[in-house]
């Protein structure tokens, strides 16, 4: 992870355990926007967090709360008001000169009803394939998880086999070219932007012959192909003849994927979280509760995990969560 990317999910970390100090229930927690950015190659998500208050008076001190915490971080953070009305507090946060945080403090009386229907998340786990032992913890952990099965893996027809036998959803971990090639190696049977329209017909077709019967493809890697819409549309194009859905990885924020998608009367969707780029316990809770609170806001949310033992054992952690207070669905679910 880039040095910004880690300043940034500390500042993520300290907001969301002020407001858990606050005993903000999260129910009252919700992430409103998630727009991934790029500065100078580096990554990072801007993301709005907007907070249900009890009243006007507890909407000011939680901003105290929060203002004090960042501060101690003791890093390159400026928090300036924002526009507010006189339902809400805002605070706009700045890292390392880049606004990637604001916080809305709401305290309005005339809340609507919240909605019977549950939200809905989807898990994928990517990288599947080489690990037979752990995608079989996978598939009978319970937790209706989608698999992305990597098409040149030592298990990929077994497993996929395996889990459609469950009722898993299994898709295609397509890959393709990563920026840096080949230094940064996506892995045999990749789309290479040098490819033309038929190399790469035939690569989806073989990939999809060492994973049958799958509902749909995202990328591994691919975050120079997807930024190309000529190479993209190839793909599509293909997957739309075979009736097969895209999921947007998102491992650009310049991918043009999920857009080109929805032009070409592809159904499509586009990952909202990652779950374990820090493989730390602590990070990935972090970030299941940043998938929760975006399904709770919006309706929907999907993310992506990959099959590390930790991941694991947070997605059982958070297992009673998931069955009661959402609806855990296959991603082809979520797809517009």
């Amino acid at each position: 992870m880039s040095d910004l990317g880690e300043r940034i999910g500390k500042v993520d970390r300290a907001i969301y355990e002020t407001l858990y100090k606050g005993k903000i229930e999260e129910k009252n927690i919700f992430f409103s926007q998630v727009i991934p950015g790029n500065y100078k190659g580096s990554e990072w998500d801007f993301t709005e967090i907007t907070v249900r208050a009890i009243d006007q008076e507890a909407a000011y001190r939680l901003g105290e709360r929060i203002n004090n915490d960042l501060l101690k971080l003791k890093q390159d953070i400026v928090i300036t008001p924002g526009e507010s009305s006189d339902n809400d507090l805002v605070y706009n946060i700045s890292t390392q000169g880049l606004h990637t945080h604001r916080i809305r403090l709401i305290y309005k009386k005339d809340w609507k009803k919240p909605s019977e229907v549950l939200p809905k998340i989807a898990i994928i786990i990517d990288d599947i394939g080489n690990d037979y032992k752990l995608a079989s913890s996978l598939i009978d952990s319970n937790i209706p998880v989608t698999l992305s099965v990597m098409p040149s893996s030592a298990y990929a027809k077994d497993i996929a086999e395996k889990a459609r036998k469950k009722g898993i959803e299994v898709i295609l971990h397509l890959p393709m070219e990563p920026k840096n090639y080949p230094d940064v190696n996506p892995g045999p049977d990749a789309l290479l932007t040098k490819m033309d329209e038929r190399q790469i017909k035939a690569i989806i077709n073989k990939d999809l012959k060492m994973v049958p019967g799958v509902s749909g493809v995202n990328n591994h890697m691919g975050s120079y192909f997807t930024e190309r819409e000529d190479k993209m549309s190839y793909v599509l194009k293909e997957l739309k003849k075979r009736g097969l859905f895209y999921l947007d990885s998102r491992t650009t924020s310049n991918s043009i994927g999920f857009r080109l998608a929805g032009e070409m009367d592809v159904p499509a969707a586009k990952k909202d979280v990652f779950l374990d780029n820090d493989l730390s316990t602590k990070a990935i809770k972090y970030q299941m509760e940043r998938l929760i609170g975006i399904a709770r806001y919006s309706g929907k949310a999907i993310g992506i995990g990959h099959p590390h033992q930790v991941t694991l054992d947070v997605l059982r952690e958070y297992a009673e969560i998931l069955k009661t207070d959402l609806k855990v669905v296959p991603v082809s679910e979520l797809v517009n």
